[in-house]
Parts: C-alpha cells; sequence; structure tokens
C-alpha cells in the first residue's frame, strides 16, 4: 500500500484538501492561491517540464509535424502520424505561454500505452521562429517554428503593396534567431514599379542576402527557387496576402492549398492558412507553412541586438567610436557616416522605427 500525503489543491479562489498518493505527484500540478499558498514550487516544477521524472516508460522520439487546439499534435513516429496529447508536467508550461511547442519541434513520446499517447519531453531546438505581441504592460512571445534549415520571407510588389520596412524586421528577426533567410519578391507580373522595387532590393543583396523574384502566373523564378528548397526545412512567412501558398501550389501542385483573395476594405491578404503545419516536399525537404502575419514584433529586449543584426549593420557597427554606439545620437558613428553611400537612408529610417517600435 503506498503512503499517503494530505495536499491542498487550489481550485479557484477556494482551499481543498485532498489525499494524494506519493507516486502520483508527478502527475499534479498545482497553481497558486489568492493567498500566496502554493502546494509545489512553480519554479521546481518549470525546470522538471522539459524532461520526464518517470521510471518504467518507454520514450521513441518523433517530430510535431501540426499543432492543434487543445494540446493536441500530430507527430511523426518513423514513417506512421499520431496524435499526441501534452503530459501534465508540459501542461503546466501550457499556462506559462500560449504555445509551448511549436511545428518542427523533436519531442519524446511516451508509447507504453498506444491509446493515449503523451508528449513527455521536448528536446532542445537548433533555433527558434517567434513573433512578440505587445500588450500594455508585457509582451507575450508566440512560436512560429522550430529547427529551421531557413526562413523564406515573402513579399508581394502589388495586392497588398511592397513594404521594405516589414522585410527588415523579418531579416533582423531571422538574424537574432540565426536562421538564414531568403528573400523572395512575389507577383512580378503585377508590378508597375518593378525597376523601383529592384533598386531598394539591390541593398539586401549587396548585405549578402538571397534574392529571388517570382510570378506563380508566369512561373517565373520557380525552379530557382526549389533549388534552394531542396533537403531543407523551410518556413514560409510574410505580409497576408503576399502570395505564399500560390507558390507553393506552384512547387507542389498536388497539395492545392487554398488561396486567400485580397480584402477590397482594405487591400490587405486574408488569412487562408489557420494553423501551423510541416509537410514534405517531393524534391526533398520540408514545408513548415504557417498563418499569414500581419504584423511582426519583435522582443523589447532585443533592442540593443537591433544595432549590428539589421541588414547591413554588422561589418560596419565594429568601426563606430563608442563600442555600445545605438547609431542614434552618437558622434563618429560608422552607420551614420555611411548613410547615402552604402547605406540607403530609407533603410537607416526603417531602423530608427523599428528601435522607437521596442
Amino acid at each position: 500500500m503506498s503512503k499517503r500525503k494530505d495536499k491542498f489543491m487550489t481550485i479557484g479562489n477556494e482551499m481543498k484538501l485532498k489525499n494524494i498518493a506519493i507516486e502520483d505527484l508527478d502527475d499534479i500540478y498545482y497553481f497558486e492561491s489568492s493567498k500566496g499558498l502554493k502546494t509545489k514550487s512553480s519554479k521546481k516544477l518549470l525546470e522538471k517540464g522539459e524532461l520526464s521524472q518517470k521510471s518504467n516508460i518507454k520514450l521513441v522520439k518523433g517530430r510535431v509535424i501540426e499543432v492543434h487546439s487543445n494540446n493536441a499534435y500530430k507527430v511523426k513516429l518513423h514513417n506512421d502520424f499520431k496524435i499526441c496529447t501534452l503530459s501534465g508536467r508540459l501542461k503546466y508550461l501550457a499556462h506559462e505561454t500560449r504555445t509551448p511547442l511549436c511545428t518542427g519541434d523533436y519531442v519524446n513520446i511516451d508509447v507504453t500505452d498506444e491509446d493515449n499517447l503523451r508528449i513527455e519531453e521536448i528536446l532542445e531546438r537548433k533555433n527558434t521562429l517567434s513573433r512578440f505581441i505587445n500588450y500594455s504592460e508585457r509582451q507575450e512571445e508566440v512560436l512560429i517554428a522550430s529547427n529551421l534549415d531557413q526562413v523564406v520571407i515573402t513579399m508581394s510588389c502589388k495586392e497588398p503593396d511592397f513594404s521594405a520596412n516589414l522585410i527588415d524586421r523579418y531579416l533582423c528577426a531571422a538574424e537574432i534567431f540565426e536562421i538564414p533567410a531568403i528573400i523572395c519578391i512575389n507577383k512580378i507580373d503585377l508590378a508597375d514599379n518593378l525597376d523601383e522595387i529592384k533598386k531598394i532590393c539591390d541593398y539586401y543583396d549587396y548585405t549578402g542576402y538571397k534574392l529571388i523574384y517570382c510570378s506563380t502566373k508566369t512561373l517565373e523564378g520557380i525552379s530557382e527557387l526549389k533549388h534552394l528548397l531542396k533537403n531543407k526545412d523551410s518556413v514560409f512567412s510574410g505580409k497576408s496576402g503576399a502570395g505564399k501558398s500560390s507558390i507553393i501550389n506552384s512547387l507542389e501542385p498536388g497539395l492545392n492549398l487554398k488561396i486567400g483573395e485580397i480584402s477590397e476594405f482594405n487591400n490587405k491578404g486574408t488569412h487562408t492558412t489557420t494553423y501551423s503545419r510541416m509537410i514534405p516536399w517531393s524534391f526533398g525537404g520540408y514545408l513548415i507553412d504557417t498563418p499569414g502575419i500581419k504584423t511582426f514584433g519583435l522582443k523589447n529586449d532585443d533592442i540593443d541586438k537591433i544595432r549590428y543584426c539589421f541588414p547591413g549593420f554588422s561589418i560596419l557597427t565594429e568601426f563606430c567610436y563608442f563600442q555600445d554606439c545605438t547609431h542614434t545620437h552618437e558622434e563618429n558613428c560608422a552607420i551614420k557616416t555611411n548613410i547615402n553611400k552604402t547605406i540607403p537612408e530609407e533603410r537607416y529610417n526603417s531602423y530608427l522605427k523599428i528601435r522607437e517600435s521596442l
């Protein structure tokens, strides 16, 4: 017979006394009451969240292919696909963040009960692509995808309009998360100012980013993009309506992804992908398809990183007189010295706008 131990549980604002078997404690998580009383350390549970403390269980490595609601995930186990739920320990983490897991995560699954597969451990991520939502007094991180080989930043020439400022934000995020980036300029068949757009984008080419111009109508640039995607795990991110689904359908016609229409009210795209999922390419590698992102928030704490991860700034930053130069008000700033030389004034103004938003 197992030993028993009295424990207080918090339900709403009331305290309940409950007998709990000691060996069952790992499956139960508690919340701090309004009176400040708690039965188990939140910090301790958080530290235990990543690795299971259970014994006599069989763990099998898998990869999250789709993220569904109610803490359910489609996971690839070997050559099969299974719906798995979170263990109690990881459900606790779900109260700390909106998305404790994301598409692309490698996980360990408890397969002891084949009818109740549970994700017990989240394995270390190579990288993570996130966005941050600003509230009045805090920021919330929303995981988009993990363990990526590259991110394809998709921007349209028209419908919706081209935005170099948004490209800058995506590139900064990619640099912070150490994910190689490709810039894909779509809908070139609709552009009436393509030369002007190319002139703006020459700066990204100059700073070392791979740049592709494409059209799903004429198929220009599609084969070049396919070559870059082959045998890579890639995520397409960009403004809603930029044509990500159309590009993917051109690359892999059998997928038949739903294509959205442009809103007549605000000339912005409508969301067609409602959840993240991982799709194998027939030519090798994986696509991680995500909902369109109209705004791409950066973490407020990353404001000091922007000064050297902004496109084209990293090489020049070391020549600033002050080591912690923010490139705003300081004298002898290498970035400001190169405005309208190697750095277009529009890109510098975009840098200032990103700093002001953090």
